[in-house]
């Protein structure tokens, strides 16, 4: 199989465990667990890999022990990091998880030089069954003009582009969503988000700006696609425990995008990317904590759904 390149985003996340959410100045508390995990687009990374599905990363880590230490829990999921450049600083968030699962990001932005889109870059895209990119590579100013380039170029060789806006896509200029949205093939997005693609967020819109279908994720109800005709499927949530969600929109999306790289119907390739969900939001954390194939099996057996063998 063709693997799934994935462009930027590569975070540190200092995962520390703690009683209680809000923390509070002059209250003190003894952290549970600490542990360094991938986060951003390595929770993709990770969770494509789990499947079976050969991914590929393009972007930069930084020349330091948060993006070594990276790398190498990646290389040990088999994750191709030949488009990775370590230089300058990584991307590093502290994410204070609470009891109940909930959660708070306290991130600084990477930095370091600017990453051309060289020849090397180029083969990558030219070699990908699907390229894709999420909102926060965006905001990360060295890869910026390499995203652009990445999904230029996969457009104009007929690679489809996955595009995730996420939250941050509100700190995004204008100038750059608007060259983006052109090249974008599917857009998976939260109906929060939809505003922040287009003014207004009508789905109309939204798929009037570029992408051909958008995969709508709606959490705990499953997910719903859209093309320009209207509304193609809606595929219904599967009721679990709720550890934590993070990382789930992430595992949702390596999930979606394998099985189209399979050549499944829309409808089997959203039940895979809803049972992933599931799986992940039963699990403390993102990086390795993203699910195992085992353990997408035990909800699809959970829930009686048959899908063309994934492995």
């Amino acid at each position: 199989m063709k693997p799934i390149l994935s462009i930027g985003d590569l975070v540190a996340d200092i995962v520390v465990s703690i009683p209680n959410l809000p923390a509070e100045a002059g209250r003190h508390q003894v952290a549970s667990e600490l542990r360094l995990e991938p986060g951003g687009g390595a929770n993709f990374l990770i969770a494509g890999a789990r499947l079976g599905q050969p991914m590929a990363a393009l972007g930069a880590l930084g020349d330091d022990t948060w993006g070594w230490q990276v790398a190498d829990i990646l290389h040990a999921e088999s994750i191709d990091l030949a488009g990775v450049s370590h230089n300058g600083a990584t991307t590093v968030v502290i994410v204070l998880v609470g009891q109940q699962g909930d959660h708070v990001f306290l991130g600084k932005y990477g930095h370091g030089g600017k990453i051309d889109f060289s020849p090397a870059a180029a083969a990558l895209v030219e070699q990908a069954g699907a390229v894709y990119c999420a909102g926060y590579t965006l905001c990360e100013a060295r890869l910026v003009e390499l995203a652009l380039a990445a999904l230029r170029h996969a457009r104009q060789m007929g690679v489809p582009v996955y595009f995730d806006p996420g939250p941050q896509m509100a700190a995004v200029p204008a100038t750059v969503r608007d060259a983006l949205l052109p090249l974008v093939d599917v857009l998976l997005a939260t109906e929060d988000e939809l505003p922040l693609v287009v003014p207004g967020g009508a789905i109309a819109g939204v798929l009037a700006a570029g992408p051909q279908l958008l995969v709508l994720k709606r959490g705990p109800a499953g997910c719903a696609l859209y093309a320009a005709n209207g509304l193609l499927l809606e595929s219904p949530g599967l009721a679990v425990p709720v550890m934590d969600t993070s990382a789930a929109g992430d595992s949702f999306n390596a999930a979606f995008i394998a099985g189209r790289l399979r050549g499944w119907p829309l409808a089997d390739c959203a039940r895979l990317a809803n049972a992933v969900g599931a799986a992940k939001v039963q699990k403390l954390g993102g990086g390795r904590s993203v699910p195992t194939l085992p353990e997408v099996r035990q909800v699809l057996a959970q829930f009686s759904l048959s899908l063309p063998e994934i492995l």
